[in-house]
Formats: C-alpha cells, sequence, structure tokens
C-alpha cells in the first residue's frame, strides 16, 4: 500500500506542476514606442492603396489613421496599466459611454463590440459602418474603432461577418505584438 500512496502523490505532484505551467493568466504585455506602428500594417491599408493621413499622440497611446480623403477612419487605443483593477476602471469607462455593446468571450479577459449600422437594409462595405473592438485582458485596455464607407467596394468582404473578422484579425494581431508574440 505505501507505494500507491507514493504514486498518487507523486502522480499529484506532477499534475500540479503541469497545471502550473498551463496559466491562463494574462500576458506581460509593453507598448514600446508609438502606438500607431501597432496598426501601420492593417485590413484596410490592404485595400486601401493610398497611405493614410495619421495622427499620433503616443503619451496618451493614441492613434488616428484617416484613409481616401476621410472615407474610412482607424482610431485606436492602447495602454497597459499598472494592475488590472486600473484597467477594469478604464474598460468599464469605455463600456458605460459605448451603450449597447456586444459581449465577447473569447477575446481577452472582458471584450465586448459596439456597432452600428442602418439594419433597414443588408450591409454592405459602401454603406456608413461603425465596429469598436475594446479589450481588457490584464492590465492591457485596447480599443480599436473603425468607422466609414468603402467608395470602391471591389476586394472588400461581402458579409458583415466578414468584415468583423476582418477587424477583429487587426485586433488579435495586436494583442500578439503587444505580447510580444508577434
Amino acid at each position: 500500500m505505501p507505494s500507491i500512496a507514493r504514486r498518487a502523490v507523486t502522480t499529484l505532484l506532477l499534475v500540479s506542476a503541469l497545471l502550473a505551467g498551463c496559466s491562463d493568466d494574462p500576458p506581460d504585455y509593453r507598448i514600446d514606442g508609438d502606438v500607431c506602428d501597432l496598426i501601420a500594417e492593417n485590413q484596410v491599408q490592404a485595400r486601401i492603396p493610398e497611405p493614410p493621413k495619421k495622427t499620433s499622440d503616443p503619451a496618451n497611446g493614441q492613434c488616428e489613421l484617416v484613409y481616401a480623403n476621410g472615407s474610412v477612419t482607424l482610431l485606436f487605443f492602447a495602454e497597459v496599466f499598472p494592475d488590472a483593477a486600473a484597467a477594469t476602471i478604464k474598460f468599464d469607462q469605455f463600456k458605460t459611454a459605448d451603450g449597447t455593446v456586444e459581449e465577447l468571450d473569447d477575446l481577452g479577459e472582458d471584450a465586448y463590440l459596439r456597432r452600428w449600422h442602418d439594419d433597414s437594409k443588408p450591409w454592405s462595405p459602401q454603406d456608413l459602418t461603425v465596429y469598436k473592438f475594446v479589450v481588457r485582458d490584464g492590465a492591457l485596455v485596447l480599443s480599436y474603432h473603425y468607422s466609414g464607407f468603402v467608395t470602391e467596394p471591389a476586394g472588400w468582404p461581402a458579409t458583415e461577418q466578414e468584415m468583423r473578422g476582418m477587424l477583429r484579425g487587426d485586433v488579435e494581431k495586436i494583442m500578439k505584438e503587444l505580447a510580444g508574440d508577434g
């Protein structure tokens, strides 16, 4: 019997060690330099050949890119707070200001999508649309906001789901870069 007890204890120790190595804790995000650099290559830029007009405020973690004479705008905010509690306060401020949102349970620890479109007709990239992804993961808060309409629909997503997926892909890529995985 002592050898069975010893094996059980050994097994529990091994399982504990494995679980400790598979933590769900968010990574230690870092922002180095201008946040505009994080969105310099994005899905909008891949579809609009002209470079955007850039307004950057690195001290406040903000960037604005305006494309095609103002038809499309990307606004980006990212900040790593001293702790998760401070990040939660900022995230909640965004959420309160955004009103009706769609909760996203598979992007960071807390995330939502604020979407605006005239749903009385089918979605089209030529219609004015707003998508705002806001994510909190540990001490990181980021907001990725697309607004606009496209004048040349060729090469743009044909469905709203594809458009949302395209923008979400940018958010996921940015998060990987901030975690040092990019």
